[in-house]
């Protein structure tokens, strides 16, 4: 599995960056294993890279450290020709992205930016996330690029085609399904902050 497109692992950055916000905000290791409602050993091991966190971990540490899913993004280094590009342009070869358990994520925009989030992501044939309810003001847009999802808001089901949309609030709870066995959903997405 970790040889296909998708590969299962969490990027060894992510406990680096999880660590370095807790640090940063004076959190301890039980602090924050408090707020995932998960063990103290777990989140050491989420830390030092032994463990992949899950989705709803993320989202968690976003609510607990006020910053959006795109913080824990991996930007690769960009050609020192690009310099003058950094703050508007993004080459498709440079995004910051994320792998997940058949899902990759990418940042569509420059910079991270607390108020929006401009991403795409694509789904393996099959992925279903898990419920998620970030208690926090704002909305969430999306347009289905490529393929089918199947996204529920607050136990309510939309199945959704290609050049389709939708947006909910991002208080409600939801997850997506992508019900293909054989193809990816691609879903082009903003998150909106207030």
């Amino acid at each position: 599995m970790s040889n296909s497109a998708f590969d299962v692992r969490t990027p060894d950055h992510v406990g680096k960056t999880l660590r370095a916000l807790r640090r940063s905000r004076r959190i301890t290791i039980q602090q924050l294993a408090e707020g995932l409602n998960r063990s103290t050993g777990y989140v050491s091991q989420l830390e030092r890279g032994l463990s992949q966190p899950t989705l709803k971990d993320l989202y968690a540490a976003c609510t607990i450290f006020g910053v959006p899913m795109s913080w824990f993004v991996e930007l690769e280094e960009k050609q020192p020709e690009a310099e003058r590009e950094k703050d508007i342009v993004v080459r498709s070869g440079q995004r910051r992205f994320m792998l997940h358990r058949g899902a990759r994520t990418e940042l569509l925009t420059p910079q991270l930016d607390s108020d929006v989030e401009f991403m795409m992501s694509t789904f393996e044939p099959g992925l279903e996330t898990e419920p998620k309810n970030v208690p926090t003001a704002g909305a969430e847009y999306g347009y289905i690029l490529k393929g089918r999802l199947e996204l529920w808001v607050d136990e309510e089901k939309f199945e959704l085609f290609e050049g389709d949309s939708y947006r909910f609030n991002r208080s409600s709870t939801y997850r997506s399904h992508n019900p293909s066995k054989t193809e990816p959903t691609i879903i082009i997405w903003v998150g909106v902050y207030k």
